[in-house]
């Protein structure tokens, strides 16, 4: 199912290693990445923003993550508590963010 996913971008673009976390119910996928310690979330909508399950949804989302579990089984979930770091239609702005991360 998400196989087919056109992310718009390529992992090798990002100065980080994005882990996927996409559940089988999810309408489209999610990633998880660390940096400095701690732990963000991507969220990838639909180019098509027929397609995604709010036509409002940004396609690009970082957010701040939560590690529910350890360093060796980690629970990656968003942290509902934080605001949304970045949105963006745009590949290229959404990458440039994660670049400008690095602190």
């Amino acid at each position: 199912m998400m196989s087919r996913f056109e992310l718009g971008f390529k992992s090798s673009e990002l100065p980080v290693t994005l882990k996927d976390c996409s559940y089988e119910n999810d309408t489209c996928p999610s990633f998880y990445f660390r940096m400095s310690d701690r732990y963000y979330k991507l969220w990838v909508e639909h180019k098509d923003k027929a397609q995604r399950e709010d036509p409002d949804s940004p396609r690009y989302t970082v957010c701040k993550a939560i590690n529910e579990g350890d360093e060796a089984s980690p629970e990656i979930y968003t942290d509902h508590e934080a605001a949304d770091l970045f949105k963006s239609e745009e590949a290229g702005a959404m990458i440039g963010f994660v670049r400008e991360m690095q602190f």
